[in-house]
This record gives C-alpha cells, sequence and structure tokens, in this order.
C-alpha cells in the first residue's frame, strides 16, 4: 500500500536473500509481482509470477517493458488468462497454463450429507452490490418455502456491515450466520452479529448442500475448487474468466440478474437432490484429472527447472 515504505524495505530484503542463496523468486499473487520483479532484478534471479485474476492483466500490461524471456515466466490459472497473458507478453515471458490445485478427498462428503434442511455457503467478495441484492432477494422466497433453511456467509470483507445490515434489511438474519475469513479477526465484532460461525469456512462446505457464487469475480478461487472435490454442487455467476465453470458439468451457471433465476436454480437443489448429488459427482471427477494439488505442485516445479541452469533438488516422492 505504501510505495515509499516498500521501495525502502526491498533493498534490506534482497540482502538477507542474497546471503540466502535465492534462486527463484516466485509472486503468487498479482500485488505482489512489481515489487518481486524489483527484487529478481536486485538478485540477479529467475522470476515466476502467478497469474489467477483478470486485474493481474493490468499489472502486466505495466511490467512487459521490464521483463527478460529468458529469467521470467507466467503461471497463468486458467486458459482464458493463459491466451490474453501470452498475447500481452509476446517474447518477453513464457507464459504457462498451472491450474490451481486441491486435495480430493478419498470418499465423496456428499453422500454424507442425508438431512433435510438445505443448507448452503454463500461466498463471493463479500462485498454488497446488485448481485447480492438480486440473491437476498431469491433467499427471501426461498425462506418462505423452507423457514429452516440456513445460509453461511462468507465474510470477506474486513468490514462486514454492509452486507449484514442488508441481510436484515431482507429479513434473512434468522436463517444466516457469517463466517469470518480468520477465527478473531474482526475482534470484538464476532459477538455482536448473532448466529456468527467460528472456524474455517472450508470446515462448513462438507456439511452444506450447495456452494453459492454471487459475483462473477474474475479470479481463481480455491473454495469453489474444494467444494467440487468434496462433491457439493455449485451454483455460480457466469464468469468468462474462469474455465473450471462449466455449465452442466462442474456447476449451474447463472446469467444475468434475476432473482427468479437464483430461486429456480436453488429449488432444484432443494427438490432434486439426486440432480444435485449427480452434477457434484461430476464437478468431483473434473477437479480429480485436472485440479488436484499434486498436478500444480508438478507444473510449478517444471517451470523452475526451465528457468534455472541447474534443476532444482527436490526430495523424491514428495509429490504425489
Amino acid at each position: 500500500r505504501w510505495r515509499w515504505l516498500r521501495r525502502r524495505r526491498l533493498p534490506r530484503q534482497s540482502t538477507s536473500m542474497h546471503d540466502m542463496g535465492v534462486d527463484v523468486i516466485h509472486a503468487l499473487d498479482g500485488r505482489l509481482w512489481e515489487g518481486a520483479l524489483h527484487l529478481a532484478e536486485r538478485l540477479n534471479a529467475t522470476l515466476v509470477l502467478t497469474g489467477a485474476s483478470a486485474s493481474d492483466v493490468d499489472v502486466l500490461r505495466r511490467l512487459v517493458p521490464r521483463l527478460d524471456r529468458t529469467r521470467v515466466a507466467i503461471a497463468a490459472g486458467t486458459v482464458p488468462l493463459r491466451d490474453l497473458m501470452r498475447r500481452l507478453a509476446a517474447d518477453r515471458a513464457a507464459v504457462h497454463l498451472v491450474r490451481p490445485g486441491v486435495h480430493v478427498a478419498t470418499s465423496n462428503a456428499a453422500s454424507n450429507r442425508d438431512h433435510d434442511v438445505l443448507c448452503a455457503v454463500i461466498s463471493g467478495t463479500g462485498r454488497f452490490d446488485a448481485d447480492y441484492e438480486c440473491l437476498f432477494d431469491a433467499l427471501r422466497l426461498i425462506i418462505a418455502d423452507e423457514p429452516d433453511a440456513q445460509f453461511f456467509l462468507d465474510g470477506m470483507t474486513t468490514d462486514p456491515h454492509p452486507l449484514w445490515h442488508a441481510a436484515q434489511r431482507f429479513g434473512l438474519l434468522a436463517n444466516m450466520s457469517l463466517v469470518p475469513a480468520a477465527p478473531g479477526r474482526y475482534g470484538k465484532l464476532g459477538g455482536t452479529l448473532g448466529g456468527t460461525v467460528r472456524g474455517p469456512l472450508r470446515a462448513s462446505l462438507k456439511g452444506t448442500d450447495v456452494l453459492i457464487q454471487p459475483q462473477a469475480l474474475h479470479r481463481t478461487r480455491g473454495l469453489t475448487l474444494q467444494a467440487m472435490a468434496y462433491g457439493v454442487p455449485v451454483l455460480a455467476r457466469a464468469d468468462p474468466w474462469l474455465d473450471y465453470l462449466v455449465d452442466g458439468q462442474t456447476a449451474w451457471v447463472v446469467e444475468g440478474n434475476d432473482p427468479q433465476i437464483w430461486y429456480r436454480m436453488i429449488r432444484r437443489i432443494v427438490d432434486n437432490r439426486d440432480s444435485g448429488r449427480r452434477l457434484g459427482a461430476q464437478a468431483r471427477q473434473w477437479v480429480r484429472e485436472r485440479h488436484l494439488a499434486s498436478q500444480q505442485v508438478a507444473a510449478t516445479i517444471e517451470i523452475y527447472n526451465q528457468l534455472t541452469t541447474d534443476a532444482l533438488k527436490f526430495p523424491q516422492g514428495q509429490i504425489s
């Protein structure tokens, strides 16, 4: 955030890294790219930039003149990101497809859910907008049908009050719980919201019927892929950047802002649970074939080895 402070700290950081003999700098978020490039230049190290968001494209446009193909590679998380980044980088950096990976449990979590009450996790940016308003309007109709339904709201933003006040305005508080991004992240706020759930959101996925993604996030999300790995059906807003949201195969994708569409999609989960389980099973297989953590690690190490003179030594058997 404070550019002048970063510039003061980076030289000190590069000195300690030089003493450690760092070979590769890997920036895992576009907001780190510029600083990582500066470090790599000072250390004469190779550089890997992970691109997981449409916002990373703008960063790439700015940094392209400083890139050197022999020392810089980009790991794009989806095919649309890879294709656009390749066009922008041209001959200044190699752009590889490295899909984000998750772990797939040996058993399908969806098969263990036998409760009758609808239980859903809602995860977006955490900032209330027209997309959330549309979904909340649909949830009001769902609760009229299913008064015991429970919705766990992902509190990603540092200030969840606007989202919570919106839920209150739509009459959803009795059926909604806020899940903070991390235990204690909001200090005393957690005790004042009523229905706040402590503990990681991912743990909630194992007992839920559906993950609802109300916004086009334009960035890859491990939470969405983890839901698929658990066999949890996903309802998601259409997003051209996310190639793992395939309508009818990995998710049910919603086009446009219409509360009735969301209502019908959620009712489909309630009325035809077998259909939801089939969707979850298909998504789970998709993840198993394309988005395993081990595949991500192997692809990343391959990029490291292509950039460095000597192959980096990793213990045998670590990638499985």
